[in-house]
C-alpha cells in the first residue's frame, strides 16, 4: 500500500486524481466526437409540386439543405440533374426541370452542409 507520511499531500492527490482524470477523458472523447454530426441540419423531407418540379425542407438544426432531382426528357430520354439552391433549414428549396410540358423529375436527395 501507499505510505501517506513518505508520499507528500500534493503528490497523494495527484496520484488519486490520475484515474478519474482518464475516466473523464473516455466519457467526452465519444461525445465530442458526435458533436459535429448532430449539428447538421436533419428531419428533412420532399414535396413533388407537379410533374417536372420537387421542393425540400429541413425540420431541425443549424445549416443550410437544398434539393437535388433527376429530371427526364419524355421526347429523347435524355436525362439531367437539377439542384436547387441552399436554403436554410426552415425554408423550401425548388428545383425545377427545364421544359415542363416534355420532362418528368423524380427525387434524389436532399444535401446538407453547416
Amino acid at each position: 500500500m501507499l505510505n501517506r507520511k513518505k508520499l507528500g499531500k500534493r503528490k497523494l492527490t495527484s496520484l488519486l486524481s490520475t484515474p478519474l482524470l482518464l475516466g473523464g477523458i473516455a466519457v467526452a472523447a465519444p461525445i465530442a466526437v458526435a458533436t459535429p454530426a448532430s449539428a447538421a441540419v436533419h428531419g428533412c423531407g420532399f414535396h413533388q409540386i407537379n410533374t417536372y418540379s420537387i421542393s425540400s425542407t429541413c425540420h431541425y438544426g443549424p445549416g443550410e439543405q437544398r434539393i437535388k432531382i433527376r429530371c427526364t426528357d419524355g421526347i429523347n430520354g435524355n436525362t439531367y440533374t437539377v439542384y436547387g439552391p441552399w436554403k436554410q433549414w426552415y425554408q423550401n428549396s425548388v428545383a425545377a426541370c427545364g421544359a415542363p410540358q416534355r420532362t418528368s423529375a423524380k427525387f434524389l436527395d436532399t444535401q446538407v452542409r453547416n
